[in-house]
C-alpha cells in the first residue's frame, strides 16, 4: 500500500483488520504492528513436523550477535535497538534473507534491479536466545550445585 498524508487529520494504515466492528490489528504508517491482544505467532502442531531432535548449542552465535542503537534514515530521532543483517549474517547466515530493490518504470511496467535489501528472521533469533538461555541455565544449575558441595565439605 502506497499512504499519501492529506490535511483532513485522522490516522492511516497500511491494513486495519476488524471484527464485527471491533479493530483487531492494523499495521500503522511506520510499520508497527499492534493488534489487541499483543499474540502473534507460528503453526507449530507435531501434526506439521517431521525429522524432530533437539537443536544444537545456541551459546557462541547468541554470545557473537552485536545488539546495536540506531535510528533509521527515514526516520531520525527515533531510537530504536536491534541488529544490522550484514552483521549478524555472518554470525548465523540463515537468519537474513536477502531481497532485490526493484524500481519500476510507469510507462513500460517493468522493473529494474536497482540494489538489495536484507531482512532478519527477528522470530528465528528469539529461539536461538532461548536456546542459549536454557544453556545458561543449566550452567548456573551446574555451578550452584558445585558451590553448595564446596560449602558443605
Amino acid at each position: 500500500s502506497n499512504i499519501i498524508e492529506t490535511s483532513s487529520g485522522g490516522a492511516s494504515y497500511h491494513f486495519r483488520g476488524e471484527d464485527n466492528g471491533t479493530q483487531k490489528i492494523r499495521i500503522e504508517r511506520d510499520g508497527d504492528i499492534d493488534n489487541t491482544n499483543n499474540s502473534y505467532g507460528s503453526l507449530s502442531d507435531v501434526k506439521l513436523k517431521q525429522n524432530i531432535v533437539d537443536a544444537n548449542s545456541q551459546w557462541d552465535d547468541i554470545k557473537a550477535v552485536k545488539v546495536r542503537n540506531f535510528e533509521f534514515k527515514h526516520d531520525p530521532g527515533v531510537k530504536l535497538l536491534g541488529v544490522v543483517a550484514q552483521e549478524i549474517e555472518t554470525v548465523s547466515a540463515g537468519l537474513v534473507d536477502t531481497d532485490n530493490d526493484i524500481t519500476m518504470d510507469e510507462e513500460t511496467g517493468e522493473g529494474t534491479v536497482t540494489g538489495t535489501t536484507k531482512s532478519v528472521k527477528y522470530s528465528v533469533l528469539y529461539m536461538k536466545a532461548i536456546k542459549a538461555l536454557q544453556e545458561a541455565m543449566a550452567r548456573i544449575e551446574t555451578l550452584e550445585a558445585e558451590v553448595a558441595a564446596l560449602k558443605s565439605a
